[in-house]
This record gives structure tokens, sequence and C-alpha cells, in this order.
């Protein structure tokens, strides 16, 4: 493999990237059905099982997310809206969808997060692959015109 062509492999056109999605979320079952089905999408996936996981994903450097669907409810020190706060003050620019399936924490959710879309469990996955990709085209250079 030649210098340029490994320069080429390591920074792809950003019209010819795949969007990454980091999906964070406690329940196994519920991760890998909606991480499949972003990845039928068409969509490179992540997966975490809590916050610091996340976190840890999102300050890789070989890594670029596009964008977090996380669940508000979930063990550790940090649940669903402190992951939140923390995107808003670690990577203002990156788009993030919260989810949950506790009543309470839904209206919560609504209430804090007027702004961000917010998905109540069981949520459509058409509904929500269709809003990541509107969250991503709007975040798209090309699109900012």
């Amino acid at each position: 493999m030649t210098e340029a062509t490994q320069s080429r492999s390591r920074f792809p056109d950003p019209k010819e990237r795949i969007p990454a999605i980091l999906v964070v979320e406690d329940e196994v079952l519920l991760r890998l059905v909606i991480s499949a089905y972003l990845q039928e999408c068409g969509f490179r996936v992540y997966e975490a099982g809590n916050a610091a996981e996340a976190i840890e994903i999102l300050e890789a450097d070989r890594t670029a997310i596009d964008l977090v669907f996380s669940d508000i409810r979930m063990p550790g020190e940090m649940d669903g809206f402190a992951l939140a706060r923390w995107i808003r003050m670690n990577h203002p620019r990156l788009p993030i969808l919260l989810t949950s399936g506790d009543e309470k924490k839904s209206a919560t959710a609504k209430e804090l997060c007027e702004n961000e879309p917010f998905f109540a469990k069981p949520y459509d996955v058409g509904q929500v692959v269709a809003h990541i990709r509107t969250l991503i085209e709007a975040k798209t250079p090309a699109n900012k015109a």
C-alpha cells in the first residue's frame, strides 16, 4: 500500500464516510436490536452499556461519533441526563437522542430537554432512524449552505 493510498483510507471524503451512532443502553437485548437495525439502515454503530463506557468511546481519538442515542435510566454514577450534560459541555455540536420507558423520566426529559429529541419506549425504530438522519444531515457541512 502506498503512502497516498494509506492517507486516503485514513481520511475518507466526508461525503463517503459512513455516519456513526453511539447506542447507550444497559438492557442488552434492546441494545442489540436497535444496533442491528441501525446497521441495516447503513450506519456504523458503537455500543455502550452505561455512561462511563459511552464517555470512553467518545474520548477515543480513533472514534468519530455523529450522534448519541441514549437511554435515560442506566446503572453507574451517571444516568442519561448526566451523560447528555457531559456531552453538551465536552462535545457541544454532537446531537443526542434520549429515550426512556419510565413515565416519570419521560415527563422530566420532556421538561428538561425540550430542545433535545426524546423517544418514549417502546419507540418506533423507523421514526428514530428518520430523526437520526435528519439530525446528521443538519450537521453535515454541505447542508449548512
